[in-house]
């Protein structure tokens, strides 16, 4: 799987880039918490196979470089009922555009909520994993970075827009 394209799939954060306030920014620069201060700090290269989705309480599915504006807005199990369907659509025809070899989704269990069935639509390797807590859920996503990524090459520093 070392040349294999991934998307990984995690959750918002509520800890959100200040400059939101005050413009859109990209999905990939909005949310700051510690699942993206993970990723920033593992990936000082993006590597050119990773690709990252973002399951947001407002917006449904974000790719990485979808301009969103600020928002204050919890996951709850209605809301991501809601988005069921449109984030399964926007990730099968994501895959339909790149084809993953591996669709790697990370998240809480009621984020969780939101890709709930997603294997019957996507005829790829989905590994879906429950956060179990923010510890817990850092040490997951450590991994997995360390298991495909242990060295990623010196790429830009650029996440590739989906077209």
């Amino acid at each position: 799987m070392k040349d294999s394209k991934i998307l990984l799939i995690l959750s918002c954060g509520k800890k959100k880039n200040p400059d939101l306030k005050v413009k859109p920014v990209k999905a990939i620069d909005a949310y700051l918490g510690p699942m993206y201060q993970v990723l920033r700090k593992r990936l000082p290269y993006w590597p050119e196979n990773l690709f990252l989705g973002i399951i947001s309480a407002k917006y449904g599915f974000l790719h990485s470089f979808d301009l969103i504006e600020y928002y204050d807005l919890k996951m709850t199990p209605k809301i991501a009922q809601k988005h069921r369907l449109s984030v399964i659509s926007s990730v099968q025809e994501w895959n339909k555009k790149e084809y993953f070899d591996l669709i790697y989704i990370l998240m809480g269990k009621v984020y969780l909520l939101s890709v709930e069935g997603i294997q019957d639509f996507i005829p790829t390797t989905i590994e879906i994993d429950s956060m179990g807590g923010l510890g817990v859920g850092q040490q997951k996503l450590v991994r997995f970075l360390e298991k495909y990524f242990k060295n990623p090459k010196r790429y830009q520093m650029v996440l590739r827009e989906f077209n």
